[in-house]
This record gives C-alpha cells, structure tokens and sequence, in this order.
C-alpha cells in the first residue's frame, strides 16, 4: 500500500511541474513567430496615409521595392524593443531596393511622437488617424510586420519583436521571386 502512494505522489508532482511549466510558457515564453495570414500571396492592401511631419505617403509609391510594413504603438514594449534592429536594419539595407514603412495604429499622435524622439527612426513613419488600416491587413496587435516582394505581393507576416537575423531572412525572401533576385 506504501508503495502506491508514494507512485501516487510522484505522478501528481510530475503532472503539476509539467502543468506549472505550460502556464509559464504561455504567458512568459517567445511570442516571436511567423504567423498565418489570408493576405500572403496576395497584393497588400492600398493605402495613403501622412508622415507625423504632414508628408502624403502612398503604398503603391514604392512598387518595384521589396517592403517592410510594421505596425506599432508607443504603448507597445515589444516595439521599443524592436527598435534598434529595425534602425540598424533599414540603414544597412538603405540603397538595396528594399524600404520600410512603419505604421502608428491605435495610439494618440501626441504618445507617438514622443516614442518617436525617444526611438527615433529614419525610415517613414505613418500615423493611421482614421485607425482603419491595421484593419485591413489583419493587424492582431502590435508588433506586426508584413513583408512584401517588389511586384507588390505579401510574401509574409512576422507577429512579434524582430531582430536583425529576423528581418534579414524575411527581407531576402521578399526580394527572390521564383527562385530569382530581383
């Protein structure tokens, strides 16, 4: 009988270590990961929105580059995060048929552009005033990046923070096209 219980003891602590150890990870684990999206394949959606300095700037201005779209908010972590990889990355990839947009989403101008002085960014920075656009692409929230070839088609959807090898990957893959470089 001693020896049930004791089988009976190890078998609840191993069920709760192995329970304690799913709960960590679905709350604390990597959120980094290439995601599903019905719009990969698919021409991304137009849009035309303002740079926090009144400039019009439109999707469709830069057909024939490989895109980098990611959306944010100052109230994003994982945005702050990201930051310096998407800064480092757009320098290194400047001159190379590849541009980034980054677009504000449900967040107040006044909150972004503090954000923006204090994480910078020299690639364009959009600002969603009418709060529609992550919309249509499916934004289920921030960070999300899209990256689409130069013909205009998302070749992926990337949910979470990135990091230089991160957009690397994704940005040479937008920029081959049936095998071939563009």
């Amino acid at each position: 009988m001693k020896i049930f219980k004791t089988i009976y003891r190890i078998i609840t602590l191993g069920l709760i270590i192995f329970l304690l150890f799913i709960m960590y990870n679905a709350l604390f684990g990597e959120k980094k990961i290439a995601t599903f999206s019905p719009l990969v394949g698919k021409p991304a959606p137009e849009f035309s929105l303002k740079t926090f300095d009144g400039k019009k700037v439109k999707l469709s201005d830069y057909k024939g580059k490989a895109l980098l779209v990611n959306f944010w908010a100052s109230w994003c972590n994982p945005c702050k995060v990201e930051a310096p990889a998407l800064e480092k990355s757009y320098k290194d990839l400047s001159g190379k048929n590849v541009e980034f947009l980054a677009v504000n989403v449900l967040d107040d101008q006044k909150s972004a552009k503090r954000y923006l002085s204090l994480f910078g960014g020299s690639f364009p920075h959009l600002y969603d005033e009418d709060k529609i656009i992550h919309l249509d692409y499916g934004v289920e929230g921030v960070p999300e990046t899209f990256f689409i070839n130069p013909e205009g088609i998302i070749t992926d959807k990337y949910r979470g923070p990135l990091t230089e090898d991160i957009i690397a990957v994704f940005i040479k893959k937008a920029l081959t096209l049936n095998g071939e470089t563009s």
